[in-house]
């Protein structure tokens, strides 16, 4: 500090300063800190909000109903969103007012008595759905309500608040699912086929009683509600119990769908549908579906033999033998014989004596071709007294040989009232080549001269 001409100055970063001007600033910069303070101090009043005003910003903003009541269970306050859930202008003109002036005789009265419960026990009812029904016209509705015991600070109960949370679209759904579920249960135990799922794990997780019916599955194996079991009991009714096990175990290890037979020891047929149980194009367990179909597999077989069977002797007949002939007339069934048979003087007996006789005339013939030939070989009646044999694999030789022992049966067989004769011919297709249609001709052409000469030596 210096003493200059009678005033006092200090000198600052190489500068000669008035210490009156120095102190002036100084002052200056004391004022301008307690300003910024004072600001600070106003900028944390105003960020600081109290209870009242966080209290004030929930009930005004959420979208839940938010209700305080007193001792008699009378409005103190509600939020907004009650308010308008009431279809009240204001949250103030609920106060005063009890759910008898809102809500249902039957709703106001359960509500009263919640309350009056959680006044007398000091226990709160949590998470309560109840269905809320409202004056005449205003519906029903379903609310997730929390109700508490409202508290003073002396630790007294004053009344009761809660918050209500409006579930009526999820409730609504959920009576759509399980109407769907009821639809669903209906269409299930009323079908005629039995029907049952599994999980990934091997648990039975639906099954009708249809599925129980067929199966015979007692109570207390399908309460195990174990798939392992269940196949396990199943498949001893089966005539092939470890092809069915394979079978079950291929379809869940697979996302195939099937379509198949099960044969059982007791001769029932069954259909056995089955497909992948999925979620979100995932594969969660498998739908197995059983159908009884015993009755019409044996109106088919029926259907099948009348239509390639001769109802008067049981061989096969003309539309079996064309079927199989296309089935035969191959390379690896070379040689092919073919025999074609005429039953001698069946004209005869029925002129003589009536269609019956003759008829036994047929089915004997029938009866002795029957027996003279292989499983493999196919014996039809071609039509009226004619017979027709394919014999795969066979050569003349052999062919030559099965002739003479049908001869000698027939011989055998005759009898004064019923002459058991037939005329025989026979071609061979050795060749690929041959077209077996003139082979078939080649055949009757012979057997037409044996004919002949049969009636001259008569």
């Amino acid at each position: 500090m210096y003493k200059l001409s009678g005033f006092t100055a200090i000198i600052v970063f190489g500068y000669v300063i008035s210490y009156n001007i120095l102190l002036k600033v100084y002052n200056i910069f004391i004022h301008l800190l307690k300003i910024i303070d004072m600001t600070e101090n106003n900028k944390r009043k105003k960020e600081h909000i109290t209870e009242k005003e966080m209290m004030n910003a929930l009930m005004d903003h959420i979208t839940d109903s938010i209700y305080f009541k007193d001792l008699k269970s009378r409005f103190i306050r509600i939020n907004k969103s009650c308010a308008k859930k009431f279809k009240m202008k204001g949250p103030e003109e609920a106060v005063g007012k009890t759910d008898s002036d809102i809500f249902s005789r039957e709703h106001a009265e359960q509500a009263f008595k919640d309350e009056q419960n959680i006044i007398k026990t000091g226990k709160p009812v949590i998470n309560l759905e109840e269905k809320e029904t409202w004056e005449e016209g205003g519906g029903v509705k379903w609310a997730s309500s929390t109700k508490m015991p409202l508290v003073n600070k002396k630790g007294e109960i004053i009344g009761t608040f809660g918050i209500t949370r409006d579930i009526t679209d999820r409730k609504e759904a959920e009576e759509a699912i399980k109407e769907g579920r009821a639809r669903i249960e209906a269409v299930l135990h009323s079908t005629a086929d039995g029907i049952y799922a599994t999980d990934k794990n091997g648990e039975i997780i639906l099954y009708n009683n249809r599925f129980l019916e067929l199966w015979n599955i007692p109570e207390k194996l399908i309460d195990i509600k174990s798939d392992k079991e269940v196949a396990k009991f199943m498949s001893a009714q089966m005539a092939d119990p470890g092809g069915f096990e394979r079978k079950v175990r291929e379809l869940n290890r697979s996302d195939i769908e099937c379509v198949d037979m099960l044969n059982f020891r007791d001769d029932r047929i069954f259909e056995r549908t089955s497909c992948p149980l999925k979620r979100d194009n995932l594969v969660i367990g498998r739908v197995w579906s059983f159908r009884n179909v015993t009755e019409q597999k044996k109106a088919e077989e029926k259907i099948w033999y009348l239509s390639f069977h001769d109802k008067l002797t049981g061989l096969y007949n003309r539309a079996y033998f064309e079927e199989e002939l296309k089935r035969l007339n191959t390379q690896r069934q070379l040689p092919i014989s073919i025999i074609f048979c005429d039953v001698n003087r069946l004209k005869e007996m029925n002129d003589n004596y009536g269609y019956d006789r003759g008829d036994q005339l047929l089915r004997k013939v029938a009866d002795i071709l029957k027996i003279s030939f292989r499983s493999e070989d196919v014996v039809v009646r071609w039509g009226g007294d004619e017979f027709i044999i394919v014999l795969p694999l066979t050569e003349g030789k052999v062919a030559d040989e099965i002739i003479r022992r049908i001869y000698d049966k027939c011989k055998q067989a005759s009898r004064k009232d019923l002459p058991v004769s037939i005329s025989i011919g026979k071609a061979v297709k050795d060749k690929i080549h041959q077209d077996i249609n003139l082979i078939i001709n080649t055949a009757e052409k012979r057997m037409l001269i044996n004919k002949k000469e049969f009636k001259v030596a008569r």
